[in-house]
């Protein structure tokens, strides 16, 4: 597990903040350090086009601090966050996570995007404070946030290589699309090159083109012309909810004619109509028992946003992490995090925190069973997962093939 800690950690003086949950008439729930609480962040795009999926993974962390708080506090002692909106820059998110060094958080989930990601990692891995991403997927970040033996960046989603692999199958496979030739398209950001230079890594087909481009342009024509000068069989397509509004209509509007495959988490619970005959691989969507509570105790925000489970996945490992420590500092959380997320541990899941300190109290093991998945980080503090090949047809999206962990790990054969 790495250093001993003791249950007396010291934590650096801290700035003001709010304490989260549902607390009146719970005096003494927390123990004799109660005066001093365990401050955590959220660096989320909570305006602009993700306003929805970032407002989203905030109610969910938001709700992981009430239900530790509930459950007396991490070591007794409260929960405090503070949050930042990172408005989906990575300047304003960098700008933003001063102030938690300010106010002395020992973690925060973040970011959304992986070009924020991998802004702050080396930020929070030089300052020793844990950062665990809900939604950033590049490779790169596999490595980042390494500091004196320690790695401070952790996330609840699986590296794009999977989801790679998982995409090129659905291109190459003949029960699929089958294509020979393939166009790339993606959003100009590191997500978007990161994910497009995997795909056409792992594909068998010839790759025709490789295009990016801007979701706030004025125009794609231009850029639909790039992807189709080729003749490709097929587009792979690589965006994030919200930004793919206009190169689809522009698309659709078009004279040109082929089948796209999306990344995870394009085909929303209505789909459009111009998508009729679009595949996507998406992460599975296999609901764990977690999910439902977790939605449950959400309902006023139904159905919720991608990601929103990995946030509270997020928060409630670090915190598990610390409690598992005896020691509410980054580097324990860091040391000890990849032990509570999986093995042969007692299981705990969303909302089970009391318990878990009990656990911990007797000297078990633990095994958290989240609402995004079981979470059983690798030794890049990275899930594996389970991909989802769907396809929609006549409005409805269809389930194809389940792409299980075991796919990945044997190279791309099942």
């Amino acid at each position: 597990m790495g250093d001993s800690y003791s249950r007396r950690g010291v934590l650096r003086a801290a700035g003001s903040t709010v304490a989260l949950g549902s607390l009146a008439g719970c005096t003494g729930v927390f123990g004799d350090q109660g005066d001093e609480p365990v401050r955590f962040g959220v660096v989320l795009p909570l305006t602009g086009s993700l306003e929805k999926v970032g407002t989203h993974g905030k109610r969910a962390v938001e709700q992981a601090v009430s239900d530790i708080n509930q459950a007396g506090g991490i070591l007794g002692r409260p929960v405090e966050l503070t949050t930042i909106d990172s408005k989906a820059s990575a300047d304003v998110a960098v700008e933003g996570y001063k102030k938690l060094v300010d106010e002395g958080v020992v973690g925060f989930v973040g970011a959304l995007a992986s070009d924020t990601s991998l802004a702050l990692a080396p930020k929070a891995a030089e300052d020793g404070i844990m950062e665990v991403s809900p939604a950033s997927t590049n490779p790169q970040l596999s490595n980042a946030g390494r500091s004196d033996g320690r790695k401070y960046f952790g996330r609840t989603v699986p590296s794009d290589i999977l989801q790679a692999v998982a995409m090129a199958k659905v291109l190459d496979a003949p029960q699929y699309v089958g294509a020979e030739s393939v166009s790339l398209l993606a959003i100009d950001n590191g997500f978007g090159s990161a994910l497009a230079d995997e795909i056409g890594s792992s594909l068998d087909a010839d790759v025709v083109a490789d295009v990016r481009y801007d979701p706030s342009a004025s125009s794609f024509d231009s850029v639909l012309d790039e992807v189709f000068a080729g003749s490709p069989d097929a587009v792979g397509f690589v965006s994030v909810p919200g930004q793919e509004k206009g190169i689809v209509d522009a698309y659709t509007a078009s004279d040109y004619d082929a089948p796209w495959v999306f990344s995870a988490g394009m085909f929303g619970n209505d789909v459009p109509s111009s998508y009729n005959g679009f595949y996507s691989a998406s992460l599975s969507s296999v609901r764990t028992d977690g999910y439902f509570t977790l939605s449950r105790r959400l309902s006023d925000i139904a159905p919720l946003a991608p990601y929103s489970s990995n946030a509270y996945d997020a928060l409630f490992l670090m915190a598990a992490a610390a409690e598992m420590a005896g020691e509410a500092s980054g580097p324990a959380i860091a040391d000890t995090i990849r032990s509570v997320s999986g093995g042969n541990g007692h299981t705990v899941s969303v909302g089970d925190f009391g318990s878990l300190k009990l656990l911990v109290d007797a000297g078990r093991n633990l095994n958290y069973q989240g609402a995004s998945s079981g979470v059983d980080l690798t030794a890049n503090l990275e899930p594996l997962s389970s991909y989802l090949i769907k396809r929609v047809t006549n409005g409805n999206i269809n389930q194809l093939e389940l792409l299980q962990q075991q796919f990945f790990k044997s190279g791309g054969s099942q």
